[in-house]
């Protein structure tokens, strides 16, 4: 969409806008007010808010390698332009802590995939205690490869100990919520029942969770991996 088709079509919203709450008496200007000037200013104190921390955030990183010319480039520009467009739409700290990390990342080392768009969304709709969920099911991972026969111990149901009791109960998470962040997780490929995987779901699922290549790599984006 070219710049002048841009400034039409955000007129014609306007003027849209403006015929809708018009015609709604006493809450119109009300709904007005809140759903798009006061949406506009807050959005503009994140992205405010945003660049500032960030300034300090790279400070506080002391000197890192930092690749101009990359800067400089389309690739750069459209991730950066995407993170701040979801920065702009969250209130969580947490996440914004995880964007200026990414960016950070990218700034220092190019991460190349075709999925930084679906990474940036996962990110973006998931929290840190389901990030911390995955990170437990990668290092169980990197645990049972280092072991012989580790194929063997999944399908004879020591792999199911392994990932669920690893820590404390269930993670230290109560069985619903914990359900809920792997169920989560698996929707979005990023864990593998291998329950319904090797036994065709004849066992009780959520019980034998492996973290799958698509998850592992999503960790690399958002950790930053310079062996990439």
């Amino acid at each position: 969409m070219d710049e002048d088709s841009r400034i039409q079509l955000e007129q014609a919203a306007i003027s849209v806008k403006n015929a809708v709450f018009s015609n709604i008496p006493v809450v119109g200007g009300i709904l007005d007010e809140v759903l798009f000037e006061h949406r506009n200013r807050v959005k503009q104190e994140r992205l405010n808010r945003f660049v500032e921390e960030f300034k300090k955030y790279l400070r506080s990183m002391g000197s890192c390698d930092i690749d101009q010319k990359h800067l400089k480039s389309e690739e750069f520009g459209d991730i950066f332009e995407s993170i701040l467009r979801r920065v702009v739409n969250t209130a969580s700290e947490e996440k914004v802590h995880r964007f200026k990390k990414i960016l950070l990342n990218e700034m220092e080392h190019t991460y190349e995939s075709d999925f930084k768009e679906t990474f940036l969304d996962i990110a973006f709709r998931i929290n840190e205690d389901q990030i911390q969920i995955l990170k437990h099911f990668w290092n169980v991972k990197d645990g049972c490869e280092s072991e012989d026969n580790s194929e063997q111990r999944v399908v004879d149901g020591e792999g199911a100990e392994t990932s669920l009791k690893y820590k404390a109960n269930l993670l230290g998470f109560d069985e619903a919520m914990y359900l809920f962040y792997v169920q989560d997780l698996i929707s979005k490929s990023l864990l593998l029942d291998e329950a319904i995987a090797l036994f065709g779901g004849r066992t009780k699922p959520y019980i034998n969770l492996r973290i799958t290549p698509f998850g592992e790599e999503f960790l690399r984006f958002i950790e930053g991996s310079p062996d990439q």
